[in-house]
């Protein structure tokens, strides 16, 4: 009997390059990986990556998509072609699931929500002919993972994307991390963690985690206990990933974290004002204070690990003084690299609801539209600015942080400051990445 084949595909934005545009700034499609390690055993994958080629038609019998908000017009375009052929699709992730009634006019079959409780069901229904068109998936208190089938990755990936824990207790305005994986933190076994990060071909690692220590004593000692078992074996990975600012309260965890390889630490700072921190609802900044950020950077590089520092850009409060002074700020708060957004205001997120309840968004054909919310350019009406001028005094700013002679004087900084010369060599690369990702992939 001839086995059935079984699509996955990771769509790329058609309007903008984004963080494809460098190899280094591309994250694995660990969804799809994680669908085709829970797709029963007779099935042939394969994953299509739009990362690194331009899709081209593969024959299958079932097709699977993911897609975030940005690039959902491509995985609709794509969906379209294989109905056209009587080919059955099942589309999930972020925005399917924040969105169900409008993907499902795209695909025959939307899955809401983490696909792990569920997608056995999706194959034995559409096996039997009986594929329903929404799959809602519990909500799961453990995390029942499997190791992603890795080997249907691309090989070009230089950074190898691996989750240990979901859910995040933070709730910003602006994210919507919340609503997919729910506010409780849930931790994956660290001995299944550590079994996975043994088999990862790559140098380098990306524990996609959106807080890696969390906020509970809990949340703290899982951590430890990963960092722990990741010297304990002699697994020899660098690695970077995502936390609040936090991550500098321990200084013994911040050891523990450097000794197992964590060379870079990605901190949503947002803003340094209260105006725009009471916007993002980003409590843990507002009751710190943007005058403690020098202090948390110089504790986490006292151990060698260097600091990427979020900034977002056009709040209801922004003016062009503070725009500029943003970027002034952060070039001089001791941050060693930056990730700059256009605030944008994605579905299930509380920001959308608000711009929405006010008939605010910028752009409204969707779904073709969604392409243009990949936070590179203003999609939301400002009180202040018309989106031209944000536009320009955005990119004004993001040129001052972006500088050749800034990213010259980090590097220089960030040796000095970490006397690590892993760190600066991640850093620096990351620095220029980042440079690249928002310079060139300009408005269109």
């Amino acid at each position: 009997m001839k086995r059935k084949t079984l699509l996955l595909i990771n769509p790329a934005n058609q309007l903008r390059p984004g963080f494809h545009i460098n190899r280094a700034t591309r994250n694995q499609p660990l969804s799809l990986g994680i669908i085709a390690a829970i797709t029963p055993p007779g099935w042939k994958i394969k994953i299509i990556d739009e990362n690194f080629r331009d899709f081209k038609f593969y024959e299958a019998d079932l097709v699977g998509l993911t897609a975030f908000t940005s690039t959902a017009p491509r995985a609709y375009e794509i969906a379209a072609i294989y109905r056209e052929k009587g080919i059955k699709t099942v589309m999930g992730g972020i925005h399917a699931s924040m969105v169900p009634e409008e993907s499902m006019q795209f695909v025959d079959a939307v899955v809401q929500g983490e696909a792990e409780p569920v997608w056995a069901q999706v194959i034995s229904d559409f096996e039997s002919g009986t594929l329903k068109r929404l799959y809602k998936s519990p909500f799961a208190k453990e995390i029942n993972q499997p190791k992603p089938r890795r080997d249907l990755f691309h090989p070009g990936y230089i950074c190898a994307g691996l989750q240990t824990t979901r859910g995040c207790p933070m709730n910003c305005s602006f994210c919507s991390v919340s609503a997919f994986n729910g506010q409780h933190y849930r931790f994956r076994p660290v001995d299944d963690v550590l079994d996975e990060l043994e088999e990862v071909p790559q140098k380098f690692v990306f524990f996609v985690d959106d807080n890696i220590i969390g906020q509970s004593r809990e949340s703290k000692e899982r951590a430890r206990q990963l960092f722990e078992g990741i010297i304990r074996r002699g697994i020899k990975k660098l690695w970077i990933s995502q936390s609040s600012i936090n991550f500098a309260d321990d200084e013994a965890l911040l050891k523990l974290a450097y000794r197992s390889g964590c060379r870079m630490i990605f901190l949503g700072i947002e803003a340094e004002s209260e105006d725009q921190l009471k916007e993002a609802n980003k409590k843990l900044n507002l009751s710190r204070g943007s005058n403690t950020y020098r202090q948390v950077f110089r504790k986490i590089h006292k151990h060698g690990i260097g600091v990427i520092a979020g900034f977002i850009f056009g709040w209801d409060s922004d003016t062009p003084d503070t725009i500029m002074q943003r970027a002034r700020f952060a070039v001089n708060c001791g941050a060693d690299s930056f990730q700059t957004s256009v605030l944008t205001p994605l579905p299930g997120t509380q920001l959308f609801e608000k711009i929405v309840s006010e008939n605010r968004l910028i752009y409204t054909n969707f779904p073709n539209d969604w392409q243009r919310y990949d936070y590179f350019e203003p999609t939301i009406k400002h009180p202040v600015f018309s989106s031209e001028n944000l536009y320009d005094s955005i990119s004004k700013a993001i040129r001052h942080i972006f500088s050749p002679w800034n990213i010259i004087l980090r590097n220089m900084k960030t040796l000095w400051n970490t006397r690590s010369f892993s760190a600066t060599w991640i850093l620096s690369l990351n620095y220029w990445h980042y440079r690249n990702i928002f310079l060139k992939g300009r408005k269109r």
